[in-house]
């Protein structure tokens, strides 16, 4: 969900490398930065007006070359800081440059207050680390393209109760590209700083095709291993041990349900209890009939909760797929004393011959959308980790509407039609450096094409 923060690059042109120095030392304390290509024949930007003078920002942007940055630092609360070369300010003594300002090898570094600008400079006390792998990139890329990073303080501050979702994607860098139709990006991420330190970058998925997500459904996300989104959350003792004791779902299972293939689908309700239905399909393979035994002594724990099962109808059964001539499987949807369906569970068969879905549901029974069949489970190798990817589609400015997106998120995101990411971890030798902590990420977003529908100027505060 980080991209998300990337519309401000929209529209903005490239400008030839800059010898920005001093980006080798901002990008190891920035929550999140950002660069911006100069562009004289637009408006001076807000955020140099609040940072420098007023006849002062229009001197300096009129006569701005390469890039320019903003950014926060770690803490989260010094506002944002405003980054430009020093080459105007050569020779000048402290007193005649700008308010909260402090020269940085070969930039200016312009605080909202001296408190901000006496913490950044802490931070760079204490950070002496040159940057390599991951951070080295990115820094180049700062340097000559539309590029965001960001760090786990960005992500936690701008999702926030979806921060743990994004474990995989605490640390990251994307290059931007864009109309006024939409932004596309491609980079990397991880969610160990451990992986930063990756010498090369494998290539890159091809930005996705921005293919329409249907109506009846607001979010769809599939992956090779169910842990690749829901890692940050199962590893939680308070997550677990509920699961364990009230539920039954034991360590074997729970890690098997971790490297399940999955679809995780999110439909409006628009009349009922409930805003969206949440249907998660899982590929189990062989291990089935262990799957139908929990389920079973699933169904005694709700029933002492109070729950009331309702068999679904044969149609229900089948999920919409076409006819199959072997036996049903079980099936439960249950329902609170009053009527109200809160959630169950059934089987899914997507084609003739594919094995049977997992499909776990919290609210309404979910509308059957069609859909490829999920992967197979196969062996791991002993000598090597397999390629695994993550894919997403959502429907934010419907998300939006329904109060489904955290409040932090940028206005223009929250108004896009359509978000689309791809995220792959490559298949590496077991042993060797980094693992398959490193993914690599390409997406797109459409702007809603509603008259008068524009890109924000700059990112809200983290």
């Amino acid at each position: 969900m980080i991209v998300l923060l990337l519309l401000p690059a929209l529209q903005l042109q490239r400008f030839p490398r800059s010898n920005a120095a001093g980006l080798e030392r901002l990008v190891p304390v920035a929550a999140l930065i950002q660069s911006f290509a100069a562009a004289p024949a637009r408006p001076v930007p807000a955020l140099w007006q609040e940072r420098l003078s007023q006849p002062l920002a229009a001197r300096l942007w009129a006569r701005q070359q390469g890039q320019w940055w903003q950014l926060w630092g770690e803490s989260g609360d010094g506002g944002t800081l405003l980054a430009i070369s020093g080459r105007a300010f050569e020779g000048l003594p402290e007193r005649a440059l700008p308010a909260n300002s402090f020269r940085l090898d070969d930039l200016l570094v312009i605080a909202a207050d001296p408190l901000s600008r006496q913490q950044l400079q802490q931070q760079l006390s204490r950070t002496a680390r040159p940057p390599k792998g991951m951070e080295k990139r990115c820094v180049d890329q700062l340097r000559s393209a539309q590029t965001v990073a960001w760090t786990g303080t960005a992500v936690s501050q701008l999702t926030g109760a979806l921060a743990p979702l994004l474990g995989r994607f605490q640390q990251g860098c994307l290059v931007l590209a864009g109309d006024a139709t939409g932004l596309t990006w491609r980079g990397e991420a991880t969610g160990s700083g451990k992986a930063a330190a990756a010498a090369e970058l494998a290539e890159l998925p091809a930005v996705p095709s921005r293919q329409p997500l249907p109506a009846t459904l607001l979010l769809d996300v599939e992956g090779d291993r169910l842990d690749l989104l829901f890692e940050g959350l199962l590893s939680r003792q308070l997550i677990r041990q509920p699961l364990v004791d009230r539920y039954g779902l034991q360590e074997t299972l729970l890690r098997r349900l971790g490297g399940s293939p999955f679809r995780l689908r999110l439909s409006p309700q628009p009349a009922g209890a409930f805003q969206a239905s949440l249907d998660l399909q899982l590929q189990v393979g062989k291990q089935r009939q262990e799957w139908i035994q929990w389920l079973a002594q699933l169904r005694e724990v709700l029933k002492e909760q109070g729950l009331v099962e309702q068999l679904p109808s044969a149609a229900e059964r089948a999920g919409g797929a076409a006819a199959d001539p072997a036996p049903p499987l079980p099936t439960g949807v249950w329902l609170r004393q009053d009527g109200t369906v809160v959630g169950g569970w059934r089987w899914i068969r997507p084609t003739a011959g594919a094995p049977p879905l997992l499909s776990l549901f919290l609210g309404s029974l979910p509308p059957p959308v069609p859909a490829p069949p999920l992967p197979r489970i196969e062996l791991i190798p002993a000598v090597a980790t397999l390629p695994q990817t993550l894919r997403l589609r959502a429907r934010p400015q419907a998300l939006a509407a329904l109060g489904l997106l955290p409040p932090a998120l940028p206005p223009v995101l929250q108004q896009s039609d359509q978000l689309e990411l791809v995220a792959r971890w490559p298949a590496v030798a077991k042993g060797s450096s980094g693992g398959q902590s490193q993914a690599l990420l390409a997406g797109s977003l459409t702007l809603d094409a509603a008259p008068g529908a524009a890109p924000a100027e700059s990112p809200p505060r983290p």
